[in-house]
Formats: C-alpha cells, structure tokens, sequence
C-alpha cells in the first residue's frame, strides 16, 4: 500500500513538473519580449525618418501638380499610395507599443497623434483641399515635435 502510494506522490510530481517545464518554454517563445531603450529609440527614430521621407514625396507631388507636371488622378493616386504607406508606418507603431521600453511611452503615443494627422493631411490632398492639408500636416509636426521632445536621455 505503502508503495503505490509513493507511485502516485511520484507520478504526481513529474506531471507537475512537465507541466510547468512546458509552460516555462511556451512563455520564453512566444511571450513578447520587450525591447531595450536603445533597440526602441532606434525603431522610433526609423519611423521618424520614413514618415519625413513620405512628407517630402507628397509635397514633391504637390509642387507637380501646381507646375502641372503631373494631373490631378495621377496626384490623387499617389496621395492613396502615401496614405497607405502612412498607415502601415501607424501599424508597425502599435506593434512597436507592445514591446517598447516603458519610458518611451509618451513618445510613441505622441508620434502616433502625428502620424494619424499626416493619414488625415494625406486624405485631404487627395480630395484637393490643400488649406486642410496644410492644418493637418502643421499640427502632425507639432505632435512629432512634441514626441522627439519627450523622448528618454539613452
């Protein structure tokens, strides 16, 4: 009896170790590991420089549609592009909040404020309406600004 009952206690004890040796693996590989302050500066800084890059294209766009280099469907197409590029810019920021080094925070949550006026800017130039364009693309550098500004000394 004795020994049947330490079978058990055994058998008990490895199927709990199983278990947690299994959950253990499961979190190391697939648990979001947060990034470090510099590898999330450089993720951040990478956004900067390609939602500037995407500005410079769209009022190169703008100069050619006033010189009459390109017509207004092409220039309308090409604020579609740009707008989709924006969004996935505004994508890989959400993804970037769930790993980000915490102090950054307020400087991703600003940066997605601007990229979210510069998509709205981006709907206005398609629709021609340059004067809220203009208001859209100045309040989305404010908010970049703002979050280059907040970001952490590394």
């Amino acid at each position: 009896m004795r020994l049947k009952k330490k079978a058990i206690m055994f058998f008990f004890f490895v199927a709990i170790a199983i278990i947690t040796g299994s959950l253990a693996i499961y979190f190391y590989i697939f648990a979001p590991k947060t990034l470090t302050s510099a590898e999330t500066a450089a993720k951040l800084e990478s956004l900067y420089s390609r939602a500037s890059g995407i500005l410079e294209l769209m009022s190169v766009d703008m100069m050619n549609l006033i010189n009459g280099t390109i017509t207004a469907t092409t220039f309308s197409n090409r604020m579609d592009a740009k707008r989709n590029d924006m969004l996935v810019l505004r994508t890989e920021l959400s993804e970037l909040k769930n790993v980000a080094y915490p102090t950054y925070a307020l400087s991703i949550n600003l940066l997605d404020l601007g990229l979210q006026s510069y998509i709205e800017a981006l709907g206005y130039a398609h629709d021609l309406n340059f004067n809220l364009t203009a208001q859209a693309i100045q309040e989305g550098t404010e908010y970049i600004l703002q979050s280059k500004n907040a970001l952490p000394q590394v």
